[in-house]
């Protein structure tokens, strides 16, 4: 029987559908390019030249920006959604609204290996690409401007990649997204009706009811959330509270690494290598914000950040664009089974 399930966070309804269940091997194996030429690829060691200057890198020592050595390179996006030299100012076109696109939008080159991904990351090198995320939304936000840092990954043509080489990108806005002000909301309307964090209240529950739990070590946990938008949709969160992502310690790093390997590595071969989109949901900086001066109030204490893993396995046809739900052909539960129980 297929069953209407509430996103508490996103403020969202999903169908979970059973009776049209697909299992892994209904869903189309996807065939990400692996013998594309690094000849031609802009983020290849010794073709730094090709791609705008380095703002930040993990480098071995002794090398010099701009060169290779490095790790992990983060170098503006050549074509950016966003500029820090656009004017962050709002106004009308006729009865519109529209604002100047200031902001900042940078890529991350994950590795230096053309033809590496997270999937087969080692966990130190998961571990340098997190460091990596967390020490450049600790620099953009000390922008004032900058209301929100989006740091997101889309691997493969069908989530939005244009190269092969590994990279990831960062987008700094001047107004916190919709979806993330949802999030937001959510959680403080909890938080002041229960007194306690919702997603603390969610991982405990999880914890204790297994069927959708994936992976989990020490400090944190990945399931599939009760109310999935997409087949084998995943979370990552600390097991303990922390609203803030740019605050997470060197150790939990490590064991952070850790949990996002063990995902993406059962993600590729539970679904044969599929198409995916990850981010990261952060509580926003504390910003003047006079239209509503509680905004921020308390934030530390009822936002907890977490990281989703949303493949893209399924199409949204006329119904899911016309109401707003989606239909989930598979439920949280069998993605969860399949994906713990897969041999790596």
């Amino acid at each position: 029987m297929s069953e209407l399930r509430y996103n508490y966070l996103w403020d969202t309804w999903s169908v979970v559908a059973p009776e049209r269940e697909r299992r892994p091997h209904d869903f189309p194996p996807h065939t990400y390019p692996s013998k594309s030429d690094p000849s031609k690829c802009p983020f290849e060691p010794g073709k730094e030249y090709l791609a705008p200057h380095e703002i930040f890198a993990l480098r071995e020592p002794g090398t010099a920006p701009d060169t290779p050595g490095w790790r992990v390179r983060v170098v503006p996006n050549k074509y950016p959604a966003f500029r820090i030299e656009n004017p962050n100012t709002r106004y009308r076109v006729g009865i519109y609204d529209a604002a100047g696109g200031f902001g900042a939008h940078e890529v991350v080159i994950d590795t230096p290996d053309h033809f590496k991904h997270p999937h087969n990351f080692t966990v130190e090198e998961m571990r340098d690409l997190l460091f990596v995320y967390r020490e450049r939304v600790r620099s953009l936000y000390g922008d004032s401007r900058i209301k929100y840092v989006l740091v997101f990954k889309n691997y493969g043509r069908e989530a939005g990649a244009s190269l092969t080489h590994s990279h990831s990108q960062i987008i700094a806005t001047p107004q916190i997204p919709k979806l993330v002000d949802t999030v937001v909301s959510q959680s403080r309307k909890f938080f002041r009706e229960k007194g306690r964090c919702y997603l603390c209240d969610e991982i405990g529950y999880e914890l204790n009811e297994t069927v959708r739990v994936v992976y989990e070590n020490e400090r944190f946990l990945v399931y599939c959330p009760f109310a999935s938008i997409v087949p084998f949709q995943m979370r990552l969160t600390p097991k303990f509270h922390q609203s803030d992502f740019s605050k997470v310690s060197d150790s939990d790093l490590y064991l952070m690494a850790d949990a996002l390997r063990m995902a993406l590595r059962k993600l590729y071969k539970t679904l044969v290598n599929p198409p995916y989109n990850f981010f990261i949901h952060t509580a926003p900086p504390v910003r003047p914000f006079p239209e509503k001066p509680d905004y921020f109030s308390g934030i530390d204490q009822f936002f907890h950040w977490y990281l989703e893993i949303v493949p893209r396995v399924t199409v949204q046809a006329g119904f899911e664009l016309g109401s707003g739900y989606i239909i989930n052909p598979t439920t949280p539960e069998t993605a969860a089974r399949f994906l713990r129980e897969v041999l790596l």
